[in-house]
């Protein structure tokens, strides 16, 4: 199941995404205001309370706001006193729009670089070109075209909970595949620093991405060997590394920023298009048998530069099915890869790595990963299979409940070893609303309680069969002075919804443990620490929901005629002021793609996109990219104030012309 059944498409190019970077508060903690701030020296560089969802302009105009956040200033580094740095306060990409899209190229800039390149049919059947009675192979080669968007629960010091949303999907050789299609939201998961051997920052990670795509109730997948009526959609999975590309230096972005012009990113994108069956019920991640380590212990080349600073790593997880005679082992997020050009990133070889099985006293070989043959392992997803119908001492060990699975380097030692339990949520990144419901979050577009499943040797336990949960709770922000983790719930069980207070809004992380005297927890685990958690290996290898919780602070009841009506009209005191101050101004300071639709700090230009403003925060399209704001963070009071005044600005002037009209 999950990844592992057949047949699998893989595909492989780059794709380009285009964040908005002055909500993510990278150098909170590290950047200080120098001391000709006056009352505000001292404070951290950080342009947006995500607690509140409001930009911090340090006492400035907007217009002032705009145009210091978009030049590099000196700024006093955190404990290193006398030490300056020129900082862009905007970061590299203020005019991203959150939009993602496969990368095209040629000299036409019209051919797409994402491929279909292999078609695997069964556990030896791999092709990599159209061949005459293979099925399916026909669309080897075929264009693989993917636009969407996304955000982070969390802009400041984002928790690994990267939203991705994909609007529209095509192949060039089955062009109207997908044009019923829902697809849907996935969250980054096992987010690694540790993906590239030479080179740092987020050129040097990877994240791993994982969407169901579903059809209509009878539609049939017009795919050779998806028939099968018990096949109700496709999942699709992903993984995101390498990032290239952009205006890097503070002249070169300032001189992007002055155009008022983007300044995207590529990464590369390799990935599996595979069957979803009907009783799939964990839709965000495979299932199965997960494999972590928590060791540095693989050396990185002399000389190289990387987020370990040179030194050893880890490798990040795999997770492994036991079906018939084979084993499955998806290994598209673990292996790290070695940067020596724009046009060459082979995988790291550090030296043959052998799956095995063993209870201490008893091993079996499952078989050598090939993993050093990049191209090899992009046409085959990254998911490696080996038939164990003739490993007797392998089967054996599989009917023992103490054996367990290790990744093994002859002279390292073990790589990777099997967990315990492997936690798994279909709800990583949700959304509450404070003063609100603390048992029912937004994660789809829709409500619905937030849980955990537990696999314990590749087998899902019930609640009878599975030992007490400890399910812990950071506060996540100000990324400068987050919290320590905390005991929500020493007897949690799985299925059992996770009930939390919502009285202050936030930004907050769950992870999970079994920790009895009979398993216990790693040592140190989890860290008290969120700062210590957000570092690998915690980070990649710890399970983990996001959870926000939006602002609702304050009461908007007196700006509305009748503020008991299911959609309330905004009354006399409802001004545009009043929602420009509490609404429209953090966008317009921090979300400036948003202004090229039409200014937020102009009544006239937002009175004429009323109707449209109604259209685009109406909570059905959550799910779409034409939701405002794609951030997702605008709170259900703040929202209702938006939209009472569109509804009374309709009704004073119903003849405005039309959203976008030229304004003066």
């Amino acid at each position: 199941m999950s990844i592992f059944d057949f047949p699998r498409v893989n595909f492989k190019g780059t794709i380009q995404l285009n964040p908005g970077t002055a909500n993510n508060d990278d150098y909170a903690g590290s950047a200080l205001l120098p001391d000709d701030w006056g009352p505000f020296a001292g404070e951290t560089l950080a342009l947006i309370d995500s607690k509140l969802v409001k930009a911090r302009t340090y006492g400035m105009s907007d217009a002032d706001f705009i145009a210091w956040a978009k030049k590099a200033q000196p700024f006093d580094t955190a404990g290193k006193p006398g030490d300056t740095q020129y900082i862009i306060p905007a970061e590299w990409n203020y005019y991203g729009a959150m939009d993602m899209k496969t990368v095209y190229g040629g000299k036409d800039n019209k051919t797409v670089n994402a491929k279909i390149i292999g078609v695997q049919t069964g556990p030896d059947e791999i092709y990599t070109a159209p061949e005459d009675g293979a099925p399916l192979t026909h669309i080897i080669g075929s264009d693989l075209s993917i636009y969407g968007h996304f955000t982070d629960v969390n802009s400041e010091g984002s928790p690994p909970a990267t939203q991705f949303f994909i609007d529209s999907l095509e192949l060039s050789k089955i062009p109207s595949l997908f044009k019923h299609a829902s697809v849907s939201k996935s969250a980054s998961q096992w987010l690694n620093f540790y993906r590239n051997v030479n080179l740092t920052a987020d050129g040097g990670a990877g994240a791993y991405v994982y969407h169901i795509i579903t059809w209509p109730p009878d539609t049939l997948i017009n795919i050779p060997q998806f028939e099968d009526s018990n096949i109700t959609g496709l999942i699709l999975r992903y993984y995101l590394y390498r990032r290239y590309g952009g205006a890097t230096s503070n002249t070169a972005i300032e001189d992007l920023y002055a155009k008022e012009k983007t300044n995207p990113t590529e990464l590369e994108i390799a990935g599996t298009f595979a069957p979803l069956y009907a009783d799939e019920s964990i839709i965000a991640a495979p299932t199965g048998r997960l494999m972590v380590s928590n060791t540095t212990n693989i050396p990185t080349p002399p000389g190289s530069r990387n987020n370990a600073g040179g030194g050893p790593i880890s490798l990040a997880p795999a997770v492994l099915q036991h079906l018939d005679n084979r084993i499955s082992a998806d290994f598209i997020s673990t292996f790290p890869d070695f940067f020596r050009s724009a046009d060459n990133n082979p995988k790291y070889d550090f030296g043959p790595v052998k799956l095995v099985i063993t209870n201490g006293s008893q091993a079996a070989g499952i078989g050598m990963v090939d993993y050093a043959d990049t191209e090899a392992g992009d046409e085959k997803g990254w998911v490696f299979d080996f038939d164990i119908s003739d490993n007797e001492t392998a089967q054996q060990l599989l009917q023992d409940p103490d054996a367990t699975f290790k990744l093994v380097h002859p002279t390292i030692g073990d790589v990777l070893e099997e967990t315990d339990y492997y936690f798994v949520s279909n709800q990583q990144a949700i959304y509450a609303e404070q003063f609100g419901s603390g048992f029912s979050f937004v994660n789809q577009g829709t409500t619905e309680p937030a849980t955990v499943s537990v696999y314990h040797r590749g087998q899902e336990l019930d609640a009878d069969s599975c030992p007490s949960i400890t399910l812990w709770i950071y506060r996540s922000i100000p990324l400068q002075a987050p919290g320590d983790a905390e005991v929500l719930s020493a007897n949690f069980k799985p299925g059992q919804p996770i009930v939390v207070d919502t009285d202050q809004p936030g930004n907050f992380l769950f992870t999970f443990t079994i920790n009895d005297a009979a398993n216990p927890a790693p040592a140190g685990y989890p860290p008290k620490s969120y700062t210590t958690f957000m570092v690998p290996p915690y980070v990649t290898n710890a399970p983990q929901t996001s959870l926000r919780i939006l602002p609702n602070e304050e009461d908007f009841s007196r700006y509305y005629v009748d503020p008991n009506a299911a959609g309330p009209v905004g009354n006399d005191l409802l001004t545009f002021e009043v929602v420009y101050d509490n609404v429209l101004r953090t966008y317009y300071l921090l979300y400036p793609a948003m202004n090229l639709v039409f200014p937020l700090n102009n009544e006239r230009a937002v009175s004429q996109c009323a109707q449209s403003i109604l259209d685009r925060t109406e909570q059905s399209i959550w799910m779409a990219s034409g939701y405002m704001p794609r951030t997702r963070d605008l709170s259900e009071s703040r929202r209702t104030l938006l939209r009472a005044w569109c509804r009374k600005v309709l009704a004073e002037n119903p003849n405005l012309p039309p959203c976008g009209t030229s304004v003066s």
